[in-house]
């Protein structure tokens, strides 16, 4: 089944599923029943912002757990069409555009309210493709980037640091409240 997933758009998303895979990060896969294909896949992680030290911080006080100054995240973690399926539905005259929205509003969303029912979370956080296309969909979705956080709704966002920001390289990171989340989902229940 993996071996029929692509994306040549972005390489080691493909290679996860379909050759690294083990088992520590458990990935959502999106199928198509009728035509026995994988539609694409998501994973999501807990993590966390750190609102970084200010410089002036009281040495003695630089061990303890300042919880302040932590912001717990869901992370989207790997979010990928398989281009297979994609070329399917060209083939067949389907129309392909918004497959990553929709599969956004009618599993991802629905999993974060679920899971803010159990978990303490503010954000749903992601690294994008540094793509204009790839970042536009997102922002279409509510996501946000530090640049467009006008409002400072994350705190002091230049002062913010995503923990696993080092593997993202080129990406963009962006960022939704879970309170959005949940009023999106509501609305369309």
């Amino acid at each position: 089944m993996m071996s029929l997933f692509e994306c040549k758009r972005l390489p080691a998303l493909e290679n996860f599923i379909a050759k690294d895979y083990n088992g520590r990060i458990k990935p959502y896969i999106i199928w198509d029943n009728e035509n026995q294909i994988i539609v694409g896949y998501f994973t999501l992680i807990t993590t966390c912002m750190i609102v970084k030290m200010n410089e002036e911080t009281n040495p003695e006080h630089i061990q303890e757990k300042d919880v302040e100054k932590i912001i717990p995240c869901v992370e989207l973690e790997h979010f990928a069409l398989n281009d297979i399926y994609l070329r399917w539905l060209e083939e067949h005259q389907y129309n392909n555009k918004g497959i990553g929205n929709f599969i956004y509003n009618k599993y991802i969303a629905d999993i974060i309210a679920s899971l803010s029912a159990e978990i303490n979370f503010t954000y749903l956080i992601l690294h994008a493709f540094n793509d204009s296309k790839v970042i536009d969909s997102y922002k279409r979705m509510g996501f946000e980037t530090i640049e467009d956080d006008a409002e400072s709704i994350v705190p002091v966002l230049s002062d913010v640091k995503a923990l696993h920001s080092e593997y993202a390289g080129d990406c963009k990171f962006m960022f939704k409240d879970v309170e959005t989340i949940l009023r999106e989902v509501e609305r369309s229940d």
